[in-house]
């Protein structure tokens, strides 16, 4: 078969700095170049697959179009063992090539020995020499035959009341069989419904004899023992109270029950004692160590007096301590908030007269995701969508807005976070991070020139660099650096607008 994998068709079309357009190259005819570069893979394509289809066909040792084809090849290989093969061919028990039939009938018709090593069979040859030797001794045999022919007559009556016989033996034991297998059968059922010994599992009602009422042991306590014995547990008590649960619930399910009592009569007065001062509240909390008393709400010295008298905060004993320096802004503070990688999350606005460092070139929004994109992407309004969404932009598309960005120097939008969320795991599920100005990598294929125009192409989400004198209304931006390259692959650019 052919090593060909794959059929390359390539068509380049140059830009009029290379050579001379002239009118023929315009829009209508890159239209045309792009189209029939299309239908020319096409048409190589299907080409392959026709020749590896007929290669396979013609070829393959295996089977070209499934279970139970064959090539050609393998047709005339099987066929030259169909001829000449001298074991069986194509692997069929018993069959036979034409050369093994040959021979064989070469050994029937001049074989000394048995032909085909068949027991007893003799060749043509073999037959015409004993024929021979058989007729000179016909005529003296003819009455010898005649005898024979009478005690065969009689040996064949003896053969077939043998033969009687052993059929009535054979139906005899055929009896004997189908009974003792119906025995068996029996046998398996009635042991299917009997107990074992040793964990015995019984159904409907096993009765057992009632045990003594003083019984011990293992005996099997039945019904009416176990009756007996819950009628001497309850011993006639009241219906409200003759059950473990019942009990447990009018003693309020306390395992210390009697301790209990026995506490809380403790904590009563006697009855001609005078009630001492108490020391907790209903809570449990010390009266004298929580509660502020008299003297103390209305002295002149108490902490709660000072700051009535003076209404200032420096009075409280333990007033919070106000941060003086950036560094004591921390997430208790609910100024800033750190996470332990330095990313840094304000609860306010900032604002400052410079901000520095951010190393990445572009500046982005989220705009609402109309279905799954990728780095580099070409971004576009959905214009089929009832509601506002974005989608792959294509040389069809009315409103291109940006670029699929993920190193982004500053994006806005999206939804609104909860401190400690990541921006990217809340928002990319519903969001496209777009490029909107600065720097940004962007999918396209074919030539690209510095400071040509990126449009997008009939690619979902690639572009192409715009020829001459062609529409640049939806062009996403401007190439930086010369790219000789012709796959689809990241090119930076600056993301602008076309005139």
């Amino acid at each position: 078969m052919s090593d060909a994998a794959n059929v390359e068709v390539t068509l380049t079309v140059q830009n009029n700095s290379e050579v001379e357009m002239g009118d023929v190259v315009d829009g209508y005819a890159a239209d045309q170049a792009r189209e029939y570069k299309e239908k020319a893979g096409e048409y190589a394509a299907n080409a392959l697959n026709s020749q590896n289809m007929a290669e396979a066909w013609a070829e393959s040792d295996s089977a070209p179009a499934g279970e139970g084809t064959r090539s050609s090849k393998v047709w005339a290989d099987t066929a030259r063992q169909w001829a000449e093969s001298t074991s069986e061919p194509d692997g069929v028990s018993g069959a036979r090539s034409s050369k093994t039939w040959s021979e064989t009938a070469r050994e029937w018709a001049e074989s000394d020995a048995e032909p085909d090593d068949l027991s007893g069979a003799k060749s043509a040859k073999t037959w015409a020499e004993a024929s021979s030797k058989s007729a000179a001794s016909a005529a003296g045999s003819a009455n010898t035959a005649s005898a024979s022919a009478k005690a065969s007559a009689s040996s064949a009556a003896a053969a077939k009341t043998s033969q009687e016989g052993a059929t009535t033996q054979a139906t005899l034991a055929r009896q004997s069989a189908t009974s003792a297998a119906e025995k068996l059968a029996q046998m398996q059922i009635n042991l299917k419904v009997k107990a074992d010994v040793d964990s015995p599992v019984f159904t409907g009602t096993p009765v057992v004899p009632t045990p003594a009422n003083n019984a011990q042991g293992t005996q099997i306590a039945n019904v009416a023992y176990v009756k007996q014995k819950m009628a001497e547990l309850i011993n006639g008590s009241d219906a409200s109270l003759d059950t473990l649960k019942e009990l447990a619930d009018a003693l309020g399910n306390d395992p210390n029950f009697a301790t209990t009592i026995m506490a809380a009569i403790g904590k009563k007065l006697d009855a001609t004692a005078t009630a001492q001062a108490a020391l907790a509240d209903g809570k449990g909390n010390n009266i004298a160590e929580t509660y502020a008393t008299k003297a103390e709400l209305t002295g002149e010295t108490g902490s709660l007096a000072a700051v009535a008298k003076s209404g200032s905060y420096k009075d409280l004993l333990d007033r919070p301590t106000i941060p003086d320096k950036t560094s004591q802004l921390t997430n208790d503070s609910r100024f800033v908030a750190a996470d332990a990688e330095g990313n840094v999350t304000l609860t306010g606005t900032l604002t400052a007269a410079k901000v520095y460092n951010a190393v990445y070139n572009d500046y982005a929004e989220f705009f609402p995701r109309g279905e799954d994109t990728q780095r580099g992407d070409i971004i576009a309004l959905d214009g089929t969508s009832g509601k506002e969404q974005y989608s792959k932009a294509t040389s069809s598309s009315q409103c291109v807005v940006g670029v699929h960005t993920e190193d982004f120097a500053s994006i806005i939008g999206g939804r609104t976070l909860s401190p400690g969320d990541d921006i990217l795991k809340v928002n990319l599920p519903t969001y496209i991070p777009v490029a909107l100005a600065g720097r940004v990598p962007v999918r396209m294929y074919g030539k690209a020139r510095k400071g040509g125009w990126v449009i997008p192409s009939e690619m979902p989400g690639v572009g192409r660099m715009a020829l001459p004198g062609e529409n640049i209304t939806q062009a996403v931006g401007q190439i930086v650096k010369d790219d000789t390259a012709e796959n689809v692959r990241l090119v930076k650019i600056i993301v602008r607008s076309g005139r």
